[in-house]
């Protein structure tokens, strides 16, 4: 048995021995295998492109296809001399820019030297020695700007002014100061002087770049081939965020009921100032609607879209291109080319967008349907006012206005004094509504100067106002039946400035002292000086505008003043034209409907502020 259990023991043993030494190859190769694996495993994952991100990938590589396919040469010989033109202009009007600039960074540097010694305050000893160390910098040759010497950067420039205001207040106590702080100055607006002229230089560079470029783009570039490829682009990435729009309207429902729970929940913990703010976030995301999504997801797509273009490098219309053209630098062709070239695709870009912005929000706009049924019973509202107005004109109930029941009495007085009745229609142009309202007002001023016997005198601000003038005051005359009375002459053309204006027209008040002055139109600071005038002159004087930064000087000086709305209300007064008519009991059937809606808006709104159905009704977002 012991034998037999020996023999068994010294088999296993073998057989053991005979795996391990069969197996081992295999064992390296498995653990080759495995290491292999675990570095595949640890190894950074390949990122999963999304379907929006591969969209967004392909439509910037046909984009970067065609920026790469655009020959840049004609455009570079073009704008080649204009850009030597510009930089000749600056670096070649006298002596060099950079010898002037350097020599005067040299006398700041002196006399900052000696300035700092001499008892001025901390402050400005700190200022003037960053100030100088700026300089040193400048003249070491450690400069950020490589195409002139001494360019004033804005913090620089801010600088500057804060050394020159603290020279000035500590001169006062300090006389030993002032002499310097005069070199300083004087030095100073040398280096701004250069600094302005060099912006203005890239200034014109760029334009003249943004010029051709545009050009190019929008006028001669864009062929129909190249149309329908950005046509084409839009409408991919149209087609993708139109296709999303169910997941917008669930994300737009979930954001409404998420800020309602919220608000809910903060009314029953009594938080009332976390309950407002979530009242107001709620109300905000009811008003958000498809279109607003729509609009959004442009803007964010495109952004997608840029991240996956490449411009191979950072090229900019500044100093490093000034640096090159000036150093004959051989790759200033190249530099300028790739200028262009980004320039193009970004307005190529931006062509695109539109492209892309009208395929997304072209279509009915469903949540402003509102305004369409508004706008039916407007015209419905307007046509039974205007067909009921033309009906009942003479009986249409107008309230009564004062200033002008007084025209018939200022007529008359004018006529009874043989003096003439001054009107002007103020700064307005001939498309200021103010001015409108005025030019209706004076024909039906006209008729009764004309009935009356008496004299119109119309000063014009505006020239193509004065031939609407003249018009309206031979109507009125025809009206009355006395078109032979009218003087052409008396319709002239002053100034078209304010101020001279406004001293033309006093002076035509002081010299003909007239018995009526008439203001009616638009104005500004001129008011008080033609109504204090007219005052001085003893006239009677109305005047009307809906300014109401002028109306307390009107009220002060004139014997009757419309206010506001009754300069527009005037003519239909005054004319009882229907037409006219129609538009002021328009305007108070407007107000009226409003003022109800605004007011049981209020009610529902305090009894309950979750009851937002009538500003729901009337939102346009």
């Amino acid at each position: 048995m012991k034998r037999t259990l020996s023999i068994l023991i010294l088999l296993m043993l073998v057989l053991y021995m005979y795996a391990q030494i069969d197996t081992a190859p295999e064992s390296k190769q498995d653990s080759l295998s495995v290491t292999e694996t675990d570095s595949t495993v640890f190894a950074e994952p390949v990122k999963e492109l999304s379907d929006e991100e591969k969209l967004c990938k392909e439509v910037a590589e046909e984009f970067t296809k065609i920026s790469d396919e655009w020959d840049v040469t004609r455009d570079y010989d073009i704008l080649l001399p204009r850009i030597i033109g510009f930089m000749e202009d600056f670096f070649k009007s006298g002596e060099d820019p950079n010898k002037i600039t350097a020599v005067e960074l040299e006398k700041i540097r002196v006399a900052i030297l000696e300035l700092k010694d001499n008892g001025v305050s901390e402050t400005l000893r700190n200022l003037l020695e960053n100030n100088l160390s700026w300089i040193d910098k400048e003249l070491a040759g450690e400069i950020e700007n490589p195409a002139l010497v001494g360019h004033l950067s804005k913090p620089m420039q801010d600088q500057l002014t804060a050394i020159d205001d603290l020279i000035r207040l500590e001169a006062a106590d300090n006389n030993g100061i002032k002499d310097y702080g005069d070199k300083l100055q004087s030095s100073y607006k040398v280096l701004m002087r250069y600094t302005i002229g060099y912006d203005e230089m890239l200034d014109n560079i760029y334009a003249e770049v943004t010029r051709v470029t545009d050009k190019r783009v929008y006028f001669l570039y864009i062929d129909d081939d190249l149309q329908e490829k950005l046509e084409l682009f839009s409408k991919k990435l149209g087609d993708y965020v139109r296709g999303n729009k169910e997941k917008y309207l669930e994300e737009i429902a979930t954001n409404i009921e998420t800020t309602y729970q919220a608000k809910k929940k903060a009314e029953e913990e009594d938080d009332e100032l976390k309950s407002k703010e979530l009242h107001e976030k709620w109300l905000d995301a009811k008003a958000v609607t498809i279109d607003n999504v729509y609009s959004t997801e442009v803007t964010r797509i495109l952004g997608v879209v840029n991240q996956y273009r490449s411009f191979n490098g950072t090229y900019d219309v500044g100093n490093e291109l000034v640096k090159k053209l000036i150093d004959d630098d051989p790759e200033f062709e190249t530099y300028f080319k790739n200028i262009l070239k980004i320039k193009f695709a970004q307005d190529l870009g931006s062509a695109s967008k539109k492209y892309f912005r009208f395929d997304v929000d072209s279509g009915f706009r469903t949540y402003r349907t509102n305004v369409l049924i508004f706008t039916f019973m407007f015209f419905i509202l307007f046509f039974y006012v205007f067909l009921t107005v033309r009906k009942k004109k003479d009986s249409i109930f107008i309230r009564r206005i004062p200033g002008l029941d007084a025209i018939d009495e200022a007529v008359g007085r004018a006529t009874e004094m043989g003096k003439p009745i001054i009107y002007d229609s103020g700064l307005g142009g001939f498309t200021e509504p103010q001015t409108i309202a005025s030019m209706l007002i004076l024909r039906s001023v006209a008729k009764k100067v004309a009935e009356f016997k008496a004299e119109i005198i119309y000063p014009a601000y505006d020239p193509i106002v004065l031939q609407i003038a003249e018009e309206m005051i031979a109507s009125g005359f025809l009206d009355a039946g006395y078109p032979e009375d009218h003087k052409k002459d008396n319709c002239f053309f002053l100034v078209q400035d304010q101020f001279a204006f406004a001293a033309g027209l006093s002076g035509i008040i002081a010299r003909k002292k007239p018995a009526t002055a008439l203001h009616f139109g638009y104005y500004a600071a001129e008011s008080l000086l033609i109504s204090e005038a007219g005052f001085a002159a003893g006239a009677i004087q109305v005047a009307g505008t809906v300014s109401a930064a002028q109306l307390p000087f009107f009220i002060t000086a004139c014997d009757y003043t419309l206010i506001g709305e009754e300069l527009y209300a005037a003519a239909a007064y005054l004319s009882r034209d229907a037409q006219i008519l129609s538009n002021l009991k328009l305007s108070d059937y407007g107000k009226l409907i409003f003022g109800s809606l605004f007011v049981i808006s209020t009610i529902l709104l305090t009894l309950n502020p979750e009851w937002t159905f009538i500003r729901d009704l009337l939102s346009t977002h």
